[in-house]
């Protein structure tokens, strides 16, 4: 496919991204220089990666202030074993030790249904960044989502995106905002998701033109980047989006070499036998550079868009069925591409009751950073 637009177009064409030692050495340096002051958002979650990112930055910028904004996720009815509830109190427990004296501690919970059983989780998300007042103060707000589902960091991510450029754009002043994963595919994929949702939806702020009830006569694009063990989601998600076109995404290179090729596996019969996707529409990209998974989309997006303008144009859905990372590059190509007016994309999504976690779990954790908006990009 060629290239759409020019590479000065893209907003990340440029970006920062830090690993293992250069993320320390960054954090060493960034978090001390005087003046600093962090707002770290967090997930009080079951994942044992929950806590890392924030000991981390605490022990190695000990000049920095540090606010703790901590997110408990209200699920309602959940069929995670109790081991995992057990696991979340363990968890909270360092995170306040990590910023004991050093800031203050802010709890926001998220009810994820509500009281008539709807889903409003990606709603009740966003909204705890419900003002530039929230973030104003700071110099540099620290989303790390380990241990938050894509439900909640989507929205909570694109909420500070937007409030950053609208500071940005009225006064020149606006806080940096970076990303932390504690990054372990193997885990991500060990860690299952039970009791799925009947049906998917399209997630807030990123319902496109999906949420309306008429379809039109323009063709649906469907762009999934496919992780192991949601097939399932995989299935729902497809028909609620109902695309013409099918564009999945893979994992590679990888640190398993093989990953790509045993997920096309797991997924032979859907992606082959049901939907029949032509094998020229597999796409690949980096499981550890949310950037390249970014680029990959939005130069298939606008391909499309711009091939499909001469029938009337397109409609293109986004899905993320793979880790932490890959997931990020989702939500950026969708903000980017909905904020800048390019194409107004559809994040189709599916959550889901609870987890399950396997108990003889061996670590094999690289810390990520992320700098997608501040002052690198001035």
């Amino acid at each position: 496919m060629n290239r759409t637009e020019s590479d000065e177009a893209i907003r990340w064409r440029d970006y920062v991204l830090l690993r293992n030692t250069e993320f320390s050495d960054f954090w060493r340096e960034h978090g001390n220089e005087s003046g600093r002051k962090l707002l770290f958002v967090v997930g009080r979650g079951f994942d044992p990666r929950t806590a890392l990112g924030i000991e981390k930055i605490a022990s190695i910028a000990s000049k920095c202030s540090i606010d703790l904004m901590a997110l408990e996720f209200d699920q309602g009815e959940s069929t995670s074993p109790i081991a995992l509830g057990d696991a979340v109190v363990k968890n909270w427990e360092r995170l306040q030790t990590a910023v004991s004296g050093r800031g203050r501690i802010l709890e926001q919970l998220i009810r994820f249904r509500s009281d008539d059983g709807h889903r409003v989780g990606a709603r009740n998300a966003a909204n705890v960044i419900s003002s530039e007042a929230v973030i104003e103060s700071y110099t540099d707000v620290v989303v790390d989502v380990s241990a938050m589902p894509r439900g909640v960091f989507f929205p909570v991510i694109a909420r500070l995106l937007y409030f950053h450029d609208a500071m940005r754009d009225a006064n020149g002043n606006a806080p940096n905002i970076h990303v932390v994963v504690s990054e372990d595919p193997e885990l991500d994929t060990s860690i299952r998701e039970q009791g799925i949702d009947e049906n998917a939806s399209f997630l807030h702020p990123f319902e496109g033109e999906f949420n309306r009830e008429a379809r039109g006569v323009n063709p649906t694009v469907w762009i999934p980047v496919l992780g192991e063990g949601r097939t399932a989601q995989f299935d729902r998600i497809y028909d609620l989006v109902k695309p013409d076109e099918v564009c999945p995404i893979l994992p590679s290179p990888s640190r398993n070499p093989r990953r790509g090729d045993n997920i096309v596996l797991e997924y032979r019969d859907l992606l082959f036998d049901q939907i029949r996707v032509d094998p020229r529409n597999i796409i690949y990209a980096s499981e550890s550079n949310p950037f390249e998974v970014y680029r990959q989309i939005r130069q298939t997006s606008l391909y499309y868009r711009d091939v499909m303008q001469l029938i009337g144009g397109c409609r293109v859905s986004l899905s993320a069925l793979c880790g932490k990372l890959m997931s990020l590059g989702v939500m950026l190509v969708a903000y980017e591409l909905k904020a800048n007016h390019i194409l107004n994309v559809g994040v189709a999504h599916i959550e889901c009751q609870g987890y399950e976690m396997p108990n003889d779990l061996s670590l094999n954790i690289e810390q990520v950073g992320l700098w997608i908006a501040g002052e690198c990009y001035g």
